[in-house]
This record gives structure tokens, sequence and C-alpha cells, in this order.
């Protein structure tokens, strides 16, 4: 989930490093149409001050009111508040909702959460509504098996959530990294494509080296860089969260970010054209030292089979492929633990 420039968590960690008491507000569930997502941040100090939303404005003068309470004696609560109807139209809402806040004392390890999130790598705040206790656990991470699928699912979805465990109630609230398409190759394919990934939540970047193809004017409010992938690419490298697409059709644009991207671990890596061309493509890339195991995770042809016939077509299928390898893409499990 995302805040916005000033995520309520990196406020909370700052208040603590100065010595301030805090008290964190998440929504939990939500029925009908809440102002927020499930997940939602409220941050408040010992004074009152605070950042973040759970309603949209609608009850977090009485979160913080209770916020408090919560300061001062360091005992969890769970708060539940309707939304009325009246009050729903003033912040953008056709109809009233109800939303549970579950709110404690500041006790996790904020720091590790945010370097996490700064570092771009997915991580859970796990917390236990029976006893208040909460832990840290980045994607792959080993953790008790009754959890593992629950969580795995999470990571995958992106959709924090109560779960119900051996009996026992948790909140998985799941922060995963913006996910990025990068686009080598600024092609009419990749014209449709920016705003469709836009519009689906995708962050978006289009490298071409090619000044001729690689302009504003083709490409409006989209990050366009006019470079060659291998300076490109070392200044801000992939990962894996990030899917690669490439269709210039240029070996010498294309190889190297592909290389790039299968070193990176992307969760996609596609790349245009056809069987011939990409069986020399194959060839390229043994000889860089790539084993036949990686290279089959190569999506060529690109795109899902769709029968796709156009460049607007093409891009619908490449689009379509990313979602569907970010949703069901392996969790790979850590060498190390740290809870």
């Amino acid at each position: 989930m995302s805040e916005g420039l000033l995520h309520p968590l990196a406020v909370a960690e700052a208040w603590k490093k100065v010595g301030r008491d805090v008290a964190i507000a998440t929504v939990i569930e939500t029925w009908g149409s809440a102002p927020r997502p499930v997940g939602s941040h409220l941050v408040i100090d010992g004074e009152g001050n605070f950042e973040g939303s759970v309603s949209g404005g609608c009850v977090e003068g009485a979160v913080i009111a209770e916020a408090l309470d919560v300061i001062a004696d360091r005992a969890a609560k769970t708060l539940e508040f309707g939304v009325a109807d009246e009050t729903a139209w003033r912040v953008g809402l056709s109809c009233g909702g109800r939303i549970r806040v579950y709110l404690e004392s500041l006790s996790f390890d904020i720091e590790r959460l945010n370097d996490c999130r700064d570092r771009r790598e997915a991580v859970a705040l796990i917390t236990s509504l029976d006893d208040g206790k909460a832990f840290i656990a980045a994607e792959g991470q080993e953790i008790a098996p009754a959890l593992r699928a629950t969580l795995d699912g999470a990571f995958r979805s992106g959709k924090s959530a109560l779960v119900e465990v051996e009996g026992k109630s948790f909140f998985l609230n799941v922060y995963l990294p913006p996910p990025e398409i990068v686009v080598i190759g600024a092609v009419h394919i990749s014209q449709v494509l920016a705003p469709m990934a836009k519009l689906a939540g995708f962050d978006i970047r289009i490298i071409d080296p090619r000044t001729a193809f690689a302009t504003p004017d083709r490409f409006p409010d989209v990050e366009l860089v006019a470079d060659w992938p291998i300076d490109v690419l070392k200044e801000r490298p992939l990962d894996r969260y990030t899917a690669l697409v490439a269709v210039t059709h240029d070996p010498k644009i294309d190889d190297f970010a592909i290389a790039e991207a299968l070193r990176a671990g992307c969760l996609y890596v596609g790349a245009l054209g056809s069987r011939k061309t990409h069986a020399s493509r194959l060839e390229r890339l043994r000889a860089e030292g790539f084993d036949d195991a990686v290279l089959a995770g190569i999506h060529a042809p690109i795109g899902l089979n769709i029968g796709a016939s156009n460049p607007a077509e093409i891009a619908v299928a490449i689009l379509a492929d990313v979602i569907q390898s970010l949703r069901t893409r392996e969790i790979v499990a850590r060498d190390s633990v740290q809870q």
C-alpha cells in the first residue's frame, strides 16, 4: 500500500527517533463504501499531532482521542465506526459504510519495516489481535507453517486482510514496492502500453537510445530516457518487482536489458520477435553464460496468446501477461531469517 510522499510510517519512525510516544491506527476491516482501504494508517504522537488517515476526515478526531489513552496505558484496542451517508457525501462517497480500526502503541521494529520499504522489498507486519504481539516478515522469509500459504497469497495479491489461523486472529498488513514496467523501445506498442500500465497501477519508464523515437511528443507524461540501456540500468537497476519488456527488435539495444532482467530476477521478462529471432537471441544469451532453465523464463513470443494483430492488441496482451506474472509469481525462500 502507498500513502504518498509523506508516508505515516516514515513520520512515526522520525517521531520515535526524537523520543516521542507514538500510536498507530490501522484500518483492519471495512464494509460498504469505506473512505480508506484496509491497511491505511493514521499515526499520532503524545501531543495529538497526527499524519495519515483512516477515514478521509470522518472519524479522525475520535481516533486521536482514543490514541492518547493507548499511549498512556500501552493497551491496544479495536474501534468500530459507522460513516453516515451525509458524512460520506462530504468525502466523495456515494453511500455510508463501516470501518474497524486497530489502535496500538508503537512497539514493533518500525526501522526494519521502513528499511525494507525503502529498499523495494515486499514486507508484512503481522499482528495478533488476540495478544497484540506483532512481528515483521519479508517476502520469502521463513515463518510458521500455518501462516505460510496465507502470507504468500497476500504478497501475491498485495491485499492486507484479517485472517483466522488455527483459531487465532491475525491482521496481515502487506507493503509491496510499486510494480514497475521498464520498456526497451519507444515504438507504437509502447505508446499504447504506457497509459494502460499507469491506469493498472504500474510505474513505467521507456528507454530507447534512438532520439527520433524517444520524443516527449510521442510519449507525453511518461518517464522517457533517450539513452542506451547499458548506461541507464547501471544508474537505476532492475529488481524483482520490475517487468522488462523489450520491443525494439534490435539486439544491440534489447540484449543487455534482457540479460540484466534475468540476473535481477525480474517478475517478468518479455521480448518481441519471431521464433527464429528468439532462437538467435537465446544463442547469444547462452554465450553469456545463461542456462536453459533461466532462459525458459523469457516470454517470447511476448504477451498472452490472444491472437493480437496490431500494436494496441499486442500492448493489451503484454499488460495482461505482466499482471498474470505479478499475481502468480513464485515466492522465493530467503536464506536468512530475522524477526
